[in-house]
């Protein structure tokens, strides 16, 4: 017995976030029935976050059999198909995004623990034959049809070790019920996740968005920011600030090196953005202790003029001064359009140059 095929999906019919998967199992026919399905789900780690039960579905006769005749041959593999669900609750979820996390890929691996129960058929039926009594030295049956006796022979198709009818492979029990472990790897994709899983499972609020890397032009600004993912996962939101600020850095010394400081590209085009949409958000993650009575205005000179303000001298309430999650995802998004933009810059270049 093994597990054949395995595919998941959210599951759309259940209050709290559901995995459902669809599963076929290989057994032997009539000398196997499988009569449920139940388990546990882990993560990579070994760490359990949901237990699996089947889902119920539309009964169907399952039959055994007897071997020990020409029709063993009907004794072959078959696919029992059904489908378990795993419910998971806000700390299994959380959990495994921080399991993914860790992952290269930021993938989501699971382990798929199936306890499958089923009944196994022990059973043997002996060969008997019918035959004319005259056959074996015994005087003809006297009957209105013609009389035959049932005998017990071999048959070289198959193999006995007693003299019984039917017997449990050599002794008196027939049926046993079993329990098998199967376990398989699940693995799902980190684009699968991110939009088939997380929008169905309410995620969203606090979500990075996964923009993709393509060949990593300035793979030292993408370091900080894998640095800074793990540190937005453990919601240590001043090492998100920290990290990002040191990739964009990276990404204006290499800019001013590729586009030389007095350029149109460097100051106007790669400076606006990296001053209105970048300095200024992070710089606040780095500094919120300052807040508390600094004049602002040397921060705020260069601002265009309808741009949001900071106060010239901070008078706000001590409770509103603060950094939350939204902020380091935010910052975490525009960190990565940023190298996008820097990477785009620089391929531009290199394409006018050719």
């Amino acid at each position: 017995m093994r597990i054949e095929k395995i595919t998941h999906n959210p599951y759309d019919k259940s209050v709290l976030p559901s995995i459902v998967f669809e599963i076929e199992i290989k057994h032997t026919k009539y000398q196997e029935a499988i009569i449920g399905v139940h388990g546990w789900l882990e993560t990579d780690d070994g760490k359990i976050v949901a237990s699996i039960n089947e889902i119920p579905k539309e009964l169907k006769a399952r039959e055994l059999g007897a071997r020990g005749s020409y029709l063993d041959k009907d004794f072959k593999e078959e696919i029992y198909k059904t489908k378990v669900i795993a419910q998971l609750t806000k700390q299994a979820l959380d959990y495994i995004e921080k399991r993914r996390g860790v992952d290269r890929k930021k993938n989501v691996k699971f382990i798929l623990n199936l306890i499958v129960k089923y009944i196994h058929s022990r059973a043997i039926v002996s060969p008997s034959y019918f035959i004319n009594p005259e056959e074996i030295g015994l005087n003809k049956i006297v009957s209105q049809k013609e009389g035959k006796i049932i005998v017990y022979a071999s048959d070289d198709r198959t193999s006995y070790a007693n003299g019984w009818i039917i017997s449990g492979d050599e002794g008196p029990i027939f049926l046993e019920v079993g329990e098998q472990l199967l376990k398989r790897d699940v693995t799902i994709s980190s684009v699968d996740w991110i939009y088939d899983y997380v929008p169905k499972f309410g995620m969203g609020e606090y979500f990075i968005i996964e923009i993709p890397k393509g060949e990593k032009i300035i793979k030292e600004a993408w370091d900080y920011v894998e640095k800074a993912e793990k540190c937005f996962r453990e919601w240590y939101i001043e090492g998100v600030c920290d990290n990002c600020r040191e990739a964009g850095v990276v990404l204006n010394k290499k800019m001013k090196k590729e586009f030389g400081e007095n350029s149109f590209t460097y100051n106007e085009r790669w400076g606006r953005a990296y001053l209105r949409f970048f300095n200024f958000l992070v710089s606040l993650g780095l500094h919120l202790e300052d807040m508390k009575g600094k004049n602002w205005m040397e921060l705020i000179k260069s601002l265009p003029k309808d741009f949001p303000h900071p106060k010239k001298y901070a008078d706000y309430p001590a409770d509103e001064i603060r950094l939350g999650k939204a902020d380091a995802e935010h910052i975490l998004i525009v960190t990565k359009l940023l190298i996008k933009y820097a990477e785009e810059l620089l391929r531009e270049k290199l394409l006018r140059e050719k």
